[in-house]
């Protein structure tokens, strides 16, 4: 949980930019790549610029333990939850 916790905050700081990006554990190691659309809408006499994120995704190429053994299910579980 703790890659997940980590992640979802490193994800949270990207403001859209796509990355991808390697969380450490204690005793996990998770490579994720993150991708979105900036969408804006520069606004007119009524209203003010703005911008906003659609598309949002994350891959979960491998979530791996001490000796390098990619956990299959591990990385199921983290993209759903980051998704």
């Amino acid at each position: 949980m703790n890659i997940a916790k980590q992640a979802a905050e490193y994800i949270g700081r990207l403001n859209g930019e796509g990355e991808t990006f390697q969380i450490d554990g204690d005793t996990l190691t998770a490579a994720i790549t993150y991708t979105a659309d900036v969408c804006d809408d520069e606004g007119d006499y009524y209203t003010a610029p703005g911008w906003w994120l659609e598309n949002e995704r994350v891959i979960v190429h491998g979530v791996y333990d001490e000796c390098e053994a990619n956990d299959k299910e591990a990385a199921k579980w983290l993209e759903n939850i980051l998704n």
